[in-house]
């Protein structure tokens, strides 16, 4: 089984000069992400020399993914990592099925582990008076045929993502869930899954309306805005400029 290193980083690399076409392609450029929208969540194909995918949508989604894996020419075996940024089942639904499909193992914050073993909505206390609203009507509930997912590599830090075929890393970003964490790609890329969202389509970066610990969501866009990231792509919204997001979230508010 593999497992991540987490005491090992990389950082975000530049575009290098061109170099013979005898070198791999991968190696030349900067890793390719490519979202996958599928209703109302979004996940992420990283393609870098190795694939990774970024979250996995709702249970039955795997085929609406693999089909975005086939249209940019990446066949199942290429997939090298299945990340799960938090233990929502809109996160994990299709992980199971992914990993069967694809024989990459599934990664996931130690602190959400045990959520995602279980099948869980999980209890997602508010970050205003809508999330107030839609907590008191949904509460810890199952969701039907969510299941549960075992994970093959618990994240307990950051993490390089190296091991995997690609440039970038894995950062625990707290605030949404306690377990919630991002990837940073190099070239100027963070995917942060739930650590922010919006109100409707072209909307401003805003935090989630449910959130664990609002004030640790805004410590970790804190932590994620000091490495510069030029775009920043959420399941919920965006992408935005790295720069529209520091303008609310890089100064403490």
């Amino acid at each position: 089984m593999k497992t991540a290193d987490p005491d090992r980083e990389v950082s975000a690399g530049s575009r290098r000069a061109p170099v013979p076409k005898t070198e791999n392609a991968a190696v030349r450029y900067l890793p390719a992400v490519i979202s996958v929208p599928l209703g109302p969540t979004t996940t992420f194909i990283v393609r870098d020399q190795g694939v990774l995918l970024v979250d996995t949508g709702n249970p039955g989604d795997e085929t609406a993914i693999l089909a975005a894996m086939r249209k940019a020419g990446i066949r199942p075996d290429e997939v090298s990592l299945i990340l799960v940024t938090h233990g929502h089942p809109d996160s994990y639904g299709s992980a199971d099925a992914l990993r069967e499909l694809t024989a990459a193992p599934i990664a996931v914050h130690e602190a959400d582990a045990g959520a995602m073993r279980l099948g869980f909505d999980g209890l997602r206390f508010s970050a205003g008076i809508v999330g107030r609203l839609i907590g008191f009507a949904g509460g810890r509930r199952a969701v039907p045929g969510s299941g549960g997912v075992e994970p093959d590599i618990v994240i307990r830090g950051t993490a390089d993502l190296a091991p995997f075929g690609v440039r970038g890393r894995i950062v625990p970003t707290p605030g949404h869930t306690s377990g919630s964490v991002s990837v940073l790609v190099a070239g100027g890329t963070a995917i942060v899954g739930d650590l922010l969202s919006t109100l409707f389509p072209g909307g401003r970066p805003r935090l989630p309306f449910r959130a664990q610990d609002p004030a640790a969501a805004r410590r970790s866009l804190r932590t994620l805005l000091a490495f510069g990231p030029e775009r920043v792509c959420a399941a919920h919204g965006g992408p935005w400029r790295g720069t529209e997001v520091s303008r609310r979230f890089g100064n403490g508010r």
